[in-house]
């Protein structure tokens, strides 16, 4: 059986689809940068606190926390990748950003589920939860949600992808033969004025 995915032609069915794309990737890096700033605190306070305190609590929550901030800094850069794609139609860093997306979506999604069967677990074991238990479908839905969105932008980059490549397509038609020829390019084709110059 045969899955074709679909390719869009706009943004949240409203914008232009590349605008929004880069509309969408500024506003992660907006967030980003905010959750740098407070896992960056954390960190500082777990770190004076690791040196301080005795137990091994403190240490784990430091690490955890630091490899965190290295997550945040990679996804700022791919972002800052993908920004600068969708700016100049570069197929290449629009290539990277779509491995990164793909390898994210499925750390997410094994990150998350791990997360949920151990609420599940924590719920089905302790007593005295009935105050906690919306706790369990409010996490539910968000990593649901955050698994959808992150399909939904794949596709989109996937189908941005593809018209750009369309739009490196050049055809040549030969009336008189009754033959077409079409000619793609990976990377954008500079303009003639410009070849002319460097020749001279």
């Amino acid at each position: 059986m045969h899955l074709e995915v679909p390719v869009f032609k706009r943004f949240c069915f409203c914008l232009p689809l590349r605008h929004g794309l880069i509309v969408w990737g500024y506003l992660r890096l907006v967030l980003s940068a905010l959750t740098i700033v407070a896992v960056e605190q954390c960190f500082s306070s777990m770190l004076s606190q690791a040196k301080t305190e005795d137990g091994v609590k403190y240490t784990i929550y430091t690490v955890l926390l630091g490899v965190l901030l290295i997550f945040i800094l990679a996804d700022i850069l791919m972002n800052i990748v993908f920004v600068i794609g969708g700016h100049r139609k570069i197929l290449k860093l629009l290539k990277a950003y779509y491995v990164y997306s793909i390898i994210l979506w499925i750390t997410t999604a094994l990150v998350g589920l791990g997360l949920v069967i151990y609420m599940i677990y924590w719920f089905t074991e302790l007593e005295d939860t009935e105050e906690q238990i919306w706790i369990l479908p409010v996490a539910i839905t968000v990593y649901i949600a955050q698994i959808l969105i992150q399909v939904y932008i794949i596709v989109l980059v996937r189908s941005v992808m593809i018209k750009i490549k369309k739009g490196f397509e050049i055809r040549f038609i030969n009336n008189a033969a009754e033959c077409e020829c079409s000619m793609f390019a990976d990377e954008d084709i500079p303009d003639i004025d410009e070849t002319s110059e460097e020749e001279k």
